[in-house]
Order: structure tokens, then sequence, then C-alpha cells
């Protein structure tokens, strides 16, 4: 008990003063010129985005959203191409098609210069995140088995073993799966079985969550707590707050004083928490946020929409997300 309530005025106390009020306008992202559909898949603090621009049939491009320049198409090989997630400094990780129909694990630099991110024996690769000193992190397929890879920032490949690796923090700590289980790697590739069960996020200090036969769970670094079998953690953030949905209902648990609170009636969900305990998710078919106090704000509506959904949430209050159109597509969205 004592150990949690001093977490809990720790975690009062740094939280940063950097969100802002709830975003005012939307604004469409559109699309690449000819294409029909967009996705914006992460966002960072200085509201650059990554995501994917989609033409006619399978056709898909990753693409940077740049605050001030518009939609910019990243660099291919010559086929499709797909952006997984942004860094502080504007660089974009994801695949690139090779002539031979493989995804190859490639970066492009704040320039929009592409790096193909070598692997030893790999057949195809993926990256799918990066922390804010250029490492990578990603899958590999090597003899035909998935191999987690960690890149370095100057590009030496680490093979850390057999599995699949989605998220890193700034801290190095790598979460994935292998097989049926979730598993951490420190930074010195050291694994750690959670659990049974799926991921589903993790924040910078390298808790995580997602569910277990048993429901709801959130893998600490200090332990593992069960938040029962209705539950559906999407995120934690490094100040005692994780959020999900609970029976279609947007909820935020109180990782430190073990409190939960229902955000929403049904149906909404929570799907992302940034430090400020700022959450942002949807309330029927619209965007919303929660504050800290738990006081809710639907988010503009683009105009001829029917439905919005929330993709992501910076530090400083900005969500992205997608905007479904009656007739079958969708742009990414900010709002700002």
């Amino acid at each position: 008990m004592r150990t949690a309530m001093v977490a809990a005025v720790v975690a009062a106390l740094i939280i940063p003063a950097t969100a802002q009020a709830a975003p005012l306008a939307v604004e469409d992202l559109g699309t690449l010129p000819g294409d029909l559909r967009s996705t914006a898949i992460d966002i960072n603090d200085s509201g650059t985005i990554a995501g994917v621009s989609y033409g006619t049939g399978t056709t898909q491009h990753a693409v940077r959203w740049d605050r001030w320049d518009g939609i910019k198409k990243l660099a291919d090989l010559g086929f499709d191409s797909w952006a997984a997630a942004i860094s502080r400094d504007n660089v974009v990780v994801g695949y690139a098609v090779t002539s031979a129909g493989a995804t190859q694990a490639v970066k492009w630099n704040s320039s929009g210069t592409l790096v193909q991110l070598a692997v030893a024996g790999a057949t195809s690769s993926v990256a799918y995140d990066i922390n804010d000193s250029g490492t990578v992190i990603g899958t590999a397929t090597i003899n035909g088995v998935s191999q987690v890879v960690r890149w370095e920032s100057w590009g030496e490949a680490r093979v850390l073993g057999t599995g699949s690796a989605s998220r890193i923090t700034n801290g190095d700590w790598v979460i994935g799966t292998s097989g049926a289980d979730v598993v951490r790697w420190n930074a010195s590739g050291v694994r750690t079985v959670l659990d049974t069960g799926t991921f589903a996020g993790v924040n910078q200090l390298g808790d995580a969550v997602g569910t277990t036969s048993a429901g709801g769970v959130l893998w600490l670094r200090g332990g593992k707590t069960q938040l029962g079998t209705g539950a559906r953690p999407s995120d934690i953030n490094d100040n005692g707050a994780a959020v999900g949905v609970v029976s279609s209902q947007a909820t935020r648990w109180d990782v430190f004083g073990g409190g939960v609170e229902t955000l929403a009636s049904a149906p909404s969900t929570a799907s992302e928490v940034n430090s400020s305990w700022l959450v942002a998710g949807t309330v029927g078919t619209s965007a919303a946020t929660w504050d800290m106090a738990g006081t809710q704000t639907l988010l503009p509506t683009l105009s001829g929409a029917a439905r919005h959904s929330v993709s992501g949430l910076s530090e400083v209050g900005q969500v992205i997300g997608v905007a479904n159109f009656a007739n079958g597509t969708y742009h990414a969205v900010v709002w700002r």
C-alpha cells in the first residue's frame, strides 16, 4: 500500500504541463494525387504524421504529412510501401516491396531518403517501431522462421530470437510476441515471457497492457495486475494511467491507486493516453477526448464523414485518426 501511494505521488509530480486544451479543429489530411484512401498511423510531438495513401486495388504508398508542407510520398523500391511509426526527428520506419515481391524493412530519414535495413540471411523483413535514439525494431524471416530484429541507429542488426517485435521504448525495452506468448526484451536483449496472451500497448518505462484468457492485464515491471474478464486495455502512460474498454465502454484505470473510471457509456472506446492523462477515443461515431478530471470533449467531425476513429495521440494533445465516408472511402485526419 505504501509503495503504491508513494508511486502515485511521484507520478502526480512528474506529469508534464505539455498537454494543451482539446483540439479545436479537424483537418482532412487527404491522399496522394490519384489515390482514394489514406490512414494516419503515428504522430510525433512536432505534429509530423506518418501513414499510408492507398490507390486502386491493393496499391499503397508510405507517406509523411509534414506540419506545414502537407502530404509527401516517401521513396520506394519501385513498388508498394508502408509506414509504421515516426520518431522525434521525423524518421519514419516501415517496409518497401522489392522486385521479388518481398517486404524489405526500411527507414526514411528526415530528408525522405530511403535506407534499407539489412538482416543477414533474411528473405523478408518489416520495421515496426523506432525510438527517439534512432533504434529500430521489427521482424525478419530467416530460414522460414520469424525472428525479432533490432537495428541500431547506424544500421547494425541484432537478432533477439524467434517471434515478432512491435514496439521499442526510449529506454530500449522491446515488446512483442513469440508464439502465443507476450515477451519483453531489455536493452541487453534478455528475454522475459510475460504471459500467454495478446499485447496491446506499452509505455516508455516498459510496462505493457494486453489480454489473457483471464481478461485484461497490466504487465508492470514490478508484477502483474489483472483487470477482469471484460477488460480490454489498449494503452498505458508513464504516470499511472491505462485505458481501454470494459463492456463496450471507454475506461481509464489508475495503475497505482487501483481505481477504475468509466469515461462514457456504450458504445465508446478509449484508445490512447498521454502522460498528462489526456485520453483519446470514440463515442458513437465521433472522436472524443477526456481530460484528467474525466471531462469529455467531442471532437469536430469532418464534413460528409459517417464515422471517425482514433489511431494516435501526441504528448502535446494532437489527435490523429481516420474519417470514413458512406461510399467506402476514408481519409486520414488530425485534430489540432
